[in-house]
């Protein structure tokens, strides 16, 4: 991931906030288990995401995607999702207010009709 983006530990190191030392030891192999922390930091540095690096998306992340385009198309995935599940509550709520709807006519038509429904006077 470091080679593609281009940086050189110096900038890594300034872009994360990691030390200098830090990411030379963690770049060289000289130590064994980083902090998880050091590691999201260098990760977001470098405009990836954990889950490429652990294998789990399989999509290659590209700088683009900490740029704002990357967040515009964060954005409209989003909204479309919301869109959807609005629309899966409008559904019901709609369907409820008909069934009340009716429930009303039948009954006002039954007390204006006394000698057709169950309300009498």
């Amino acid at each position: 991931m470091k080679e593609k983006c281009g940086m050189s530990n110096k900038e890594l190191a300034e872009r994360s906030g990691v030390s200098l030392p830090t990411v030379n030891r963690i770049m060289s192999g000289q130590t064994d288990v980083p902090n998880y922390q050091t590691v999201c930091d260098l990760v977001m540095a470098m405009g990836g995401s954990l889950d490429e690096m652990a294998g789990i998306h399989k999509e290659a992340v590209t700088l683009h995607e900490t740029s704002s385009e990357g967040y515009m198309a964060v954005i409209q995935d989003k909204s479309r999702i919301i869109a959807e599940k609005d629309r899966w509550i409008k559904r019901p709520f709609m369907i409820s207010l008909a069934l009340v709807v009716t429930f009303l006519t039948v009954l006002i038509y039954d007390y204006l009709h006394p000698v057709v429904g169950f309300i009498r006077r």
